[in-house]
């Protein structure tokens, strides 16, 4: 089932090309279908000749029949973006923002039409089909509009709907989290080299062991705290691993790192 007859992406990034490749593996928008502009031309024939897409030269002449506008651009530039673009929006349009710290109001406001915007978080394992997003709506969304948005980033990896007041906390955890864990597996890289592990296999086996804890968490439905009990033994090398970050107090350390990036997304907001 096609979702758009005609998708137009502001922005052609990580995370839009991310989003194009799981559309049209999934069959849901044909590449014909697809039109995206961007200041760096580059990048815009860069996808075009991975996925023969069209480009938009023209911003306002290429929105014009787009039933999804998708804007990927950095927060600083969308007022200019809103600007360029508001006149030639069609009522029955769908908006959808990726931008940090943009809310659905201020789109809305700045685009001067009871126009249905959409709000995205989506994270960066969304390059390999892994994504986790979450989704809010404006005021104008209807109950189809919101599936059709929910139905796109589904075919990235996972997707649900929040209230936007969650907005900060989600990116402090699955938009800002996949650093937190490749840091964790960096540190345990280095830390197996320190101890005598040849660079190669320490990597192979932290990068294995992320993955594969990943996966069963994902596979077994099972609560983290349950499988970190099944690992651990008693008087083990693994307990005792776990009371050393217990006692440096990791949970308050990784509790206030959140926090920091929640009160960033905050800050960034408007």
């Amino acid at each position: 089932m096609e979702i758009s007859k005609k998708l137009f992406f502001i922005g052609s990034g990580n995370m839009a090309s991310a989003i194009i490749s799981g559309l049209l593996e999934s069959n849901l928008v044909k590449s014909e279908n697809i039109v995206c502009n961007d200041v760096v031309k580059e990048k815009v024939l860069n996808l075009q000749r991975k996925y023969g897409i069209s480009i938009g030269e023209d911003k306002g002449e290429a929105i014009i029949g787009a039933d999804i506008i998708f804007l990927s651009v950095k927060p600083q530039n969308m007022p200019k973006v809103l600007d360029e673009i508001r006149h030639f929006i069609r009522s029955k349009a769908i908006i959808v923002s990726i931008a940090a710290g943009i809310t659905t109001r201020f789109i809305e406001e700045s685009i001067q039409k009871n126009i249905a915007v959409i709000r995205a978080m989506p994270n960066t394992p969304a390059l390999v089909r892994s994504g986790a997003t979450a989704l809010c709506k404006g005021r104008f969304v209807s109950d189809d509009q919101l599936e059709r948005a929910k139905s796109l980033f589904a075919s990235i990896g996972k997707a649900e709907i929040l209230d936007e007041k969650n907005f900060d906390v989600i990116t402090a955890l699955s938009g800002s989290g996949p650093a937190y864990i490749f840091y964790f597996c960096e540190l345990m890289q280095k830390a197996a080299e320190k101890l005598g592990l040849d660079k190669n296999i320490s990597k192979t086996f932290a990068v294995q062991t992320v993955y594969g804890a990943g996966k069963m968490l994902n596979i077994t439905n099972e609560p983290a705290e349950t499988l970190k009990e099944k690992v651990k033994s008693p008087n083990g090398t693994t307990e005792a691993a776990l009371k050393y970050f217990e006692s440096q107090k990791l949970q308050d350390i990784i509790y206030e790192a959140m926090n920091q990036a929640m009160e960033k997304s905050k800050a960034l907001s408007k």
